[in-house]
């Protein structure tokens, strides 16, 4: 289905190729390969032995690695910063402190309806020394609370015993004043206490220790009385002796959080308490406990996260991996110590920020703990989920026992033992019943010999999964981003899985921003761009499912909801409030039809989003089933709605379209609704041929896409440069053409939208350039998953595109591989398309490899995908293409730009010989057979 159309509005047909060959690739582009008679250096793609050695030398140094116990960003209101692991519905997000290790397991159903819905904290284990250190501190452990907390600095880090250099304790919300109240658990008598503030863990930090603040005690946590005093206070250490006194609870009251002599430490103030230490007379406040060795890695060739720590002070190791088909967690402890020690093992549900509501319960059956934690009760669904731990190859000691939302047993672990806890998670969607039972059946189930067998199905899984496709462009930096991406797309989606949300499938927070939800005007999709090209396209599954179960309530609200999206454009046009048929979604979806952002932001453009990914799916796979069934019934629709959205021009004869390019803008012609409208149009008519049907409706769709206006433009420094909207038009709080240093969506038309390529006139990619360089958006947060792609398809210099995606990477990938910002998480996984397109495109049909790499820096794929369902594979050494290898899974016809420009080639089908071939404008064109495999060389 060739749906790009031309967006000059005159005709619609197909882009050919120019005589000029590979002049066509335009400004920009690397002249990609030099013509010799020199035989080729590698003339086939890799044996599959060949393929798995390859991979683990790529993918297997790529690992992420932490030194420090203390888990910084383990709790998180968007995606963790620390160790993870996932098969797609149970994610374990690793975290812990000196002398313990929590592994927090959500599950990707478990979302609580109610008051609204959202994804939701689930529980976790923790291993932990069977008997508590020795410590004279009578506040470690305490239980903490504060009048607020960063989502990452919860108040409990102030009292865990695991302060060091660079800790950050509790760390408030911006404001004064704040508190930070233990509850010591029973009456307990102190004379001195420690506050260490923040430059005590952190030296530069000078600004942020507290001024001011109380000392207060209380016996029953009502009546307060101030035990001290301190103001102008600028040491980083705050170590004073008090009246002797004996009470359960302690509060800072602090009404001077920082000192006031930076900028920001005078706008945005924060409460930072490192520790509070309380000490008993006679006893001195030594130095807080050390973390001793520590390393964890994150192994992503295997999915594991192996750690190194010590425990009960004995050095242990652990391997924690989750299982490829069934919902387990296992941990693998080891002693590498010389003597025995006594161990904990606790599961707990809950969560650190928990919201009212939930219902969280634990117990003991046998010597398997379970937990169970269950969504608050309202008119949407209520949730449960359960975890079951037991001991495998130990023997539990003393009897196991729970209380509140905690279960723990005890075991010992002998010099050069190995043990394995294992955890089944049971529940999570709707309504579901007897969660804990079934996790408890799971878990009883496994033995020894079952999680050896689980282990290697785990270890196969992952190594079939990065032999799908793989590349070697000979750049770390790349690499670690493009495999580290990977990684977090196949631990976060599976088929047959609930599709996940902005941040993947692990939650360690029970209000996570934006819900958690699935934003519809780009974030959700971008979780799914790198899907295609990297030949994982079943990935993709779980979206459409999602989606399909909001379609009713789309339908609804395109009929009776449309007046909100800006009322009054609306009432003039569309008096009852609605339009006959189509799809009206909003910002922001949830799972099973419901409705988590229920704002449209003056736009209506999300459906054609939506769009977006049903194209490239059948694009990539040609899955003609798909297109007949899923895909094709859904873009009926949206293009019904633009149908009686679109407004009528006369004087002009074209339709415009006016919607919100940004969030709160109103314009006329929207850039990405418009190249996307053109697309699904384009696509719409192909389709209808493709199928067969709806002879009449492809009539319509052929008119307005031949009177569509041509995407905005406007003019910068003489240049002409993609609007966002036609200008002029624009209303709401920016109202410039183009916005710099923004969010690109005025060439979201090119990606997702997919309606300029390397095949487009000169002059409309040379505006997209020009455009790219006028935005210099590279660094703005929303723009990563978009931009660099965006770029590759318009041709921009090859070697500029490289250093501007190495910079932000470097700038902005966290220990875990991800790439961080305040408010973003999985989406940016995105640019794994970005990656792909530097090596291969295809555009109106015409394949090119290395279509924007240098030509001076060797480069290699094996089975990427491309549109058509073909599987290429290729090799750039030296200067020179070596061969191109295409599978075809759908038997259509090969057009390649001619890698060797005017060199004749020989194409051969492998076990059938020589195969008949045409050249023309460059290019070289032959008919395939499904399941066949083509090599091209030159002749």
């Amino acid at each position: 289905m060739n749906h790009r159309p031309n967006h000059r509005p005159h005709h619609r047909q197909g882009r050919r190729l120019t005589a000029a060959g590979t002049a066509l690739l335009g400004a920009g582009v690397a002249a990609l390969v030099t013509v010799s008679s020199a035989p080729p250096a590698h003339a086939a793609t890799p044996t599959p032995t060949q393929q798995w050695t390859d991979v683990q030398n790529l993918v297997g140094p790529i690992r992420g690695v932490w030194t420090s116990p203390d888990a910084a960003g383990a709790i998180s209101r968007s995606m963790p910063n620390t160790a993870l692991l996932g098969n797609g519905d149970i994610g374990v997000t690793s975290g812990g402190s000196a002398g313990a290790k929590t592994f927090y397991v959500s599950k990707g159903d478990f979302w609580a309806g109610n008051p609204n819905p959202s994804f939701v904290a689930l529980g976790g284990v923790t291993i932990a020394p069977a008997a508590a250190a020795p410590s004279g501190n009578l506040a470690l452990g305490a239980t903490a609370t504060a009048t607020s907390a960063h989502p990452d600095f919860p108040p409990p880090r102030a009292v865990s015993g695991q302060w060091g250099s660079g800790y950050e304790g509790w760390v408030s919300q911006i404001g004064k004043p704040q508190t930070l109240t233990l509850d010591l658990g029973s009456a307990k008598t102190f004379d001195r206490y420690v506050v260490r503030h923040d430059s005590a863990a952190r030296p530069a930090e000078t600004a942020n220790n507290t001024r001011n603040f109380t000392l207060q005690t209380s016996t029953d946590g009502s009546a307060w009385a101030t035990a001290d005093t301190v103001t102008n206070n600028t040491a980083a250490v705050t170590d004073r002796t008090v009246t002797s006194r004996t009470v359960r609870y302690v509060r800072l009251n602090i009404t001077e959080p920082t000192q006031g002599t930076t900028a920001d430490s005078s706008t945005n103030p924060r409460a930072r308490i490192g520790q509070l230490e309380l000490y008993a007379p006679g006893t001195g406040p030594g130095t807080p406990p050390a973390s001793g060795a520590f390393r964890e890695e994150q192994n992503i060739l295997r999915g594991d996260v192996d750690t190194t720590m010590t425990l009960a002070g004995q050095p242990v190791t652990m391997r924690t991996w989750t299982a490829a088909d069934r919902n387990l967690v296992v941990t693998q402890l080891q002693s590498t110590g010389t003597t025995t020690v006594s161990l904990k093992a606790e599961t707990f549900a809950g969560a650190v920020d928990a919201r009212s509501g939930f219902t969280n319960t634990a117990g003991v059956s046998g010597q398997t703990l379970w937990a169970t934690r269950r969504t608050p009760t309202g008119p949407r669904w209520v949730s449960e989920a359960s975890l079951a731990t037991r001991l495998v190859g130990g023997t539990v000691t003393g009897t196991p026992s729970a209380s509140g939302a905690t279960a723990r047993l005890t075991f010992d672990l002998a010099p050069g033992q190995t043990v394995r806890l294992v955890t089944a998670v049971a529940g999570g969607g709707q309504n579901p019943t007897g969660t804990a039972a079934a996790a408890q059946s799971l878990a009883g189930a496994q033995t020894g010999a079952a999680l050896d067998g689980l282990y290697t199905s785990h270890v196969d899984w992952w190594k079939g999964y990065w032999l799908r496709s793989y590349l070697n462009v000979g750049d770390d930096v790349l690499h670690r981003y493009y495999y580290g991406a990977l990684y977090l797309l196949g631990s976060s989606i599976r088929p047959g899985r609930l599709s996940p949300g902005l941040y993947g499938i692990w939650a360690t927070s029970d209000s996570p921003q934006f819900s958690g939800d699935m934003h519809l005007n780009y974030n959700y999709m971008a979780n799914f761009y790198g899907v295609y090209s990297s030949n994982r396209t079943d990935l993709a599954q779980p979206y459409f499912d999602l989606v399909a179960a909001y379609l009713p309530e789309a339908r609804r609200r395109a009929r009776q909801d449309l007046n909100r999206v800006k009322p009054d454009y609306v009432s003039r046009r569309f008096p009852s409030g609605g339009v006959p048929a189509g799809l009206l979604f909003p910002v922001g979806i949830a799972p099973y039809g419901a409705t988590a952002d229920d704002n449209y932001h003056q736009q209506v453009g999300n459906a054609l989003f939506v769009a977006t990914q049903y194209l490239a799916y059948y694009d990539y796979t040609r899955d003609r089933a798909f297109l007949q069934n899923t895909a094709y019934p859904v873009l009926k629709e949206v293009a019904a709605f633009f149908s009686s959205w679109l407004e009528l021009d006369p004087a002009t004869g074209r339709y415009n379209l006016w919607s919100g390019p940004h969030e709160g803008l109103w314009g006329r012609n929207s850039s990405p609704d418009l190249g996307m409208l053109r697309t699904l149009l384009s696509a719409l008519v192909d389709a209808s041929v493709e199928l067969n049907t709806d002879a009449s409706l492809r009539a319509t769709w052929q008119n307005l896409l031949a009177h569509l206006p041509p995407q905005p433009t406007t003019v910068v420094n003489g240049r002409t440069v993609y609007a966002v909207a036609d200008p002029g038009t624009i209303s709401g709080s920016d109202t410039r053409a183009i916005h710099p240093g923004d969010n690109t969506v005025n060439l979201e038309f090119i990606h997702p939208g997919e309606a300029l390529g390397l095949s487009s006139p000169a002059a409309e990619r040379q505006a997209a350039i020009d455009t790219l360089n006028a935005m210099n958006s590279w660094g703005q947060d929303n723009s990563f998953p978009k931009v660099f792609t965006q770029a590759a398809r318009a041709g921009y210099p090859a070697q500029s595109l490289i250093d501007q995606l190495r910079a932000q990477i470097i700038q902005k990938q966290g220990p875990n591989l991800r790439i961080v910002d305040p408010s973003h998480g999985l989406e940016k996984s995105g640019a794994v398309e970005a990656v792909d397109s530097l090596l291969l495109q295809s555009d109106d049909g015409v394949i090119r490899v290395f279509p924007v790499w240098p030509a001076t820096r060797d480069a290699s794929f094996v089975n990427l995908r491309e549109k058509g369902a073909f599987l290429v594979s290729s090799r750039l050494s030296a200067g020179r293409v070596s061969y191109v290898d295409i599978v075809s899974q759908a038997g259509r016809q090969v057009t390649l730009l001619n890698p060797w420009g005017t060199q004749p080639v020989t194409v051969t089908r492998a076990g059938a010989g020589t195969v008949a071939h045409t050249t023309a404008n460059g290019t070289v064109s032959f008919p395939t057979q499904s399941g066949a495999t083509y090599q091209i060389v030159p002749a």
